[in-house]
């Protein structure tokens, strides 16, 4: 489950790579609209993933360098001892 963000990114890459072939852009109307409001929505998916695997990098990433700074406190502190 590591993975998570990314493979949802990947999926909505590929499900808007595929639709934006059948979605009618140039048309006006409803059929427009729905075209407009499903891209803006599947943008919104993709940058709300983006977003959230990024943000989790970075936890882990202070997550690790807390864990380290423990450990060299520790250390330290044996040191002493």
């Amino acid at each position: 489950m590591k993975q998570r963000y990314l493979i949802c990114l990947l999926l909505a890459g590929v499900l808007i790579s595929y639709g934006i072939q059948y979605l009618p852009l140039g048309e006006g109307g409803a059929s427009g609209w729905f075209a407009l409001s499903w891209l803006v929505f599947a943008g919104m998916v993709l940058l709300s993933n983006l977003f959230a695997w990024v943000r989790s990098h970075s936890k882990n990433q202070a997550r690790k360098q807390t864990q380290r700074e423990t450990v060299l406190t520790r250390v330290r502190q044996n040191e002493y001892e």
